[in-house]
């Protein structure tokens, strides 16, 4: 049986949002179950209850996620109720629950909502003006804002959701997730910390890059960037300036428990074999060691000197070619598989333990 669809509305109670604001939520409501979303609220009137009356005028179903144990909390208009008895904690629940989000006009329940959305890359649509949060608050790819939208643009409007909801549809990967600790800093002044919204420009001009392009064949765009807002993506700093980025996947079963570099970029073509990538490589590396990590892995284009050279750098070794392993622009080509253990670290004796950096925090 396929999964139905839908989508979670944030918005402000009753007296916290105004007619104009009720009659797009009522629009928007209306659009959503004609296109066969169901409708996800926190139930307590207001901006709820016109997206619920709407859904609900043409067939669509809604569910009301009540902060309570009451059920007769639930609005008109509701096809289900969960009573959760979470107060203000629900708001977890909306967050994950719904293929994406619409927020629209509200106070600081709605605020909260917008920033947990904001923070985990969930699809967001944000209707209307919240003047608590700026514009680099917005900066993300997964979130786009219509500062002053109108009932008769319901239909364009689930249509930019919906396009947010494609360039998202990933394996997600959540806080908990990250086997490092972001944030550290080696000796040499090469750090590490999480990437954020706000790395967005780096990502179009590290990505962008012809260089780059012909072994990372990435789109530039927003839509494809967004799957780097993650716990394990980081970005490589130099004495505090960024300058590229290195991902990275742990393997989840235990029997064959390593860590994967998936890509290691530097940006600017200045910064390039000035080894910056390979004091962040051992820097990450020693994290990983001291974390109880086992083995690192990654898997360059045999053909990459550049990268190759500078995982041998960090102690990595070539141990076997995988043949036809990526296609990349219509043409399959070979890869290296490279490892590396604690023993293996450059400049390390196999007798001297790995130690973390020291994180900065």
């Amino acid at each position: 049986m396929t999964r139905r669809r839908a989508i979670a509305v944030l918005g402000g109670r009753p007296g916290n949002a105004g007619s104009d604001v009720l009659r797009l939520a009522e629009k928007v409501g209306e659009e959503l179950a004609r296109r066969g979303y169901g409708l996800i609220s926190g139930g307590e009137g207001g901006v709820a209850a016109a997206a619920n009356k709407g859904c609900r005028a043409v067939g669509g179903d809604t569910l009301a996620l009540l902060k309570w144990n009451r059920l007769a909390d639930a609005e008109d208009g509701t096809t289900w109720a969960l009573p959760t008895s979470m107060d203000l904690a629900r708001s977890n629940i909306l967050n994950w629950c719904g293929d994406g989000m619409i927020a629209f006009e509200g106070r600081y329940g709605t605020l909260t909502e917008i920033g947990l959305a904001l923070d985990t890359g969930r699809p967001l649509l944000v209707l209307g003006h919240h003047p608590f949060l700026t514009a680099e608050a917005f900066a993300a790819p997964t979130c786009r804002v219509v500062p002053d939208p109108s009932p008769e643009q319901a239909a364009e409007l689930v249509d930019l959701l919906e396009e947010l909801i494609t360039a998202g549809e990933r394996a997600s990967v959540r806080p908990g997730a990250a086997v490092v600790e972001d944030d550290q800093v080696d000796e040499s002044g090469i750090g590490l910390r999480r990437a954020i919204p706000e790395d967005l420009d780096l990502f179009r001009r590290t990505f962008g890059d012809a260089d780059v392009q012909a072994w990372r064949a990435l789109e530039p765009s927003d839509g494809v960037l967004s799957r780097f807002q993650h716990e394990r993506c980081l970005v490589m700093l130099e004495h505090g300036r960024s300058v590229g980025f290195l991902e990275y996947r742990k393997e989840e079963d235990p029997e064959f428990d390593h860590i994967r570099i998936e890509a290691l970029a530097v940006c600017e073509p200045a910064d390039r074999g000035r080894e910056i990538a390979t004091r962040a490589l051992s820097l990450f590396a020693r994290s990983v060691f001291a974390a109880d990590g086992h083995r690192v892995t990654a898997a360059p284009p045999a053909d990459n000197a550049a990268a190759v050279r500078c995982l041998e750098k960090a102690g990595f070794r070539s141990v076997g070619r995988m043949r036809a392993y990526e296609r990349h622009r219509e043409a399959w080509r070979d890869a290296l598989l490279m490892d590396l253990v604690p023993g293996d670290l450059a400049g390390r004796p196999p007798s001297e333990p790995a130690r973390a950096a020291v994180g900065r925090r």
